[in-house]
């Protein structure tokens, strides 16, 4: 789920024009955070910072580990989603770290402030989980601070107060509404694309999401797999809609859509094209995977919505994954050209066209 919200806000910032600055951003906080700790170093600035030469060398690894990491966001490329869960990861523990070396209670809870910034990261870009166990470390590093304070330095509650109310207000409920706020905006942006890339009689992905649907297919596909497409039209719907009406002509889509959904696995595609044409995408393990595809292709025999059967044209063709970028365009050609040839045989048929060989034409099977 995680990894599904990452992608899809790399995708927006991409998009955007965004992702750079973000990641310049991120950077150059990781180093402006390094070296405002470095001024701790120097009691004679900041007399609270860190006490003993133990705490100091564990204040100063963690300063310069802030200033290596911001310059492996500002000399990298957008990392991946595990990358940035790491780099979560070592947020949270760092500054809480970094804090607990501090010398007085009221200095260690103000520093967990900035654990608010990883929650932001957290929020935005990692999913509730990542979210939630954030908010968990960091509200236990809040709490056990203040315990340390009262029973180890000997503050009073009420004092301490003054510091780990609002730490826990920055720290958990801030990134808690940006996370309520973006996954608002990211359900209505599914919303809208999933309506934007649907046939709105059917149900079935329209031309715009086919394309968008199969490009994503293809590169999930591991090389020396196949790609089948098939392109099937209705023989004489148009006779129908003349004969009985536009409202039996859409009950007859509709059960043609219902029928090629149950036809089709999970990962596969059925989508609505053009009035009465229709396109299923499927991604085969290999050609006897292919050969059992087509067979159940040949075999299909679809009814309208009172169960009569109908008669349909039949294009099937497909394409090996070979690691070059996909070209639908000229698959759906080649289905397309296969129907046709079914229909000019007289209909109610399937035509099966395999892609061409190197300089050979394409030849019917």
């Amino acid at each position: 789920m995680g990894e599904r919200e990452f992608a899809i806000a790399t995708a927006v910032l991409r998009a955007t024009g965004y992702l750079t600055a973000m990641r310049i951003f991120i950077g150059a906080a990781c180093i402006c955070l390094g070296l405002l700790s470095s001024l701790e170093q120097i009691q004679s600035i900041q007399p609270v910072g860190p006490h003993g030469a133990v705490a100091r060398s564990i204040h100063l690894a963690l300063l310069i580990s802030a200033l290596l990491i911001g310059a492996w966001w500002l000399a990298t490329p957008w990392p991946g989603y595990r990358r940035a869960i790491m780099f979560a990861v070592w947020g949270d523990v760092a500054l809480a770290v970094s804090g607990a070396t501090l010398a007085v209670p009221e200095a260690r809870l103000a520093a967990t402030v900035y654990m608010c910034l990883i929650g932001v990261f957290a929020a935005v870009l990692l999913g509730y989980k990542m979210l939630f166990l954030h908010c968990g470390f960091a509200t236990a590093t809040i709490l056990a601070f203040t315990w340390v304070g009262v029973r180890v330095d000997g503050a009073r509650l009420a004092e301490l107060s003054l510091y780990f109310l609002p730490a826990l207000a920055t720290v958990v409920v801030m990134p808690t509404i940006a996370a309520m706020v973006v996954e608002g905006t990211r359900r209505s942006l599914s919303v809208t694309a999933y309506a934007a890339n649907r046939d709105s009689l059917t149900g079935l992905l329209n031309r715009r999401g086919l394309y968008a649907e199969t490009g994503t297919t293809w590169a999930r596909s591991p090389r020396g797999s196949v790609l089948a497409v098939v392109v099937i039209d209705l023989d004489g719907f148009k006779q129908l809609n003349d004969h009985h009406g536009h409202g039996t002509g859409d009950a007859t889509l509709r059960a043609v859509a219902d029928q090629l959904t149950a036809l089709i696995r999970t990962r596969d595609l059925a989508a609505r094209i053009g009035g009465d044409e229709f396109v299923l995408v499927a991604r085969l393990l290999d050609e006897h995977d292919l050969d059992s595809f087509v067979r159940r292709v040949q075999a299909l025999t679809l009814r309208n919505s009172t169960g009569l059967a109908l008669r349909s044209s039949v294009g099937v063709t497909w394409q090996h994954v070979d690691g070059v970028e996909l070209d639908l365009d000229a698959i759906l050609h080649r289905a397309d050209e296969a129907m046709y040839r079914a229909k000019r045989v007289g209909g109610g048929t399937a035509v099966v066209v395999e892609p061409p060989q190197a300089d050979e034409q394409q030849t019917a099977v």
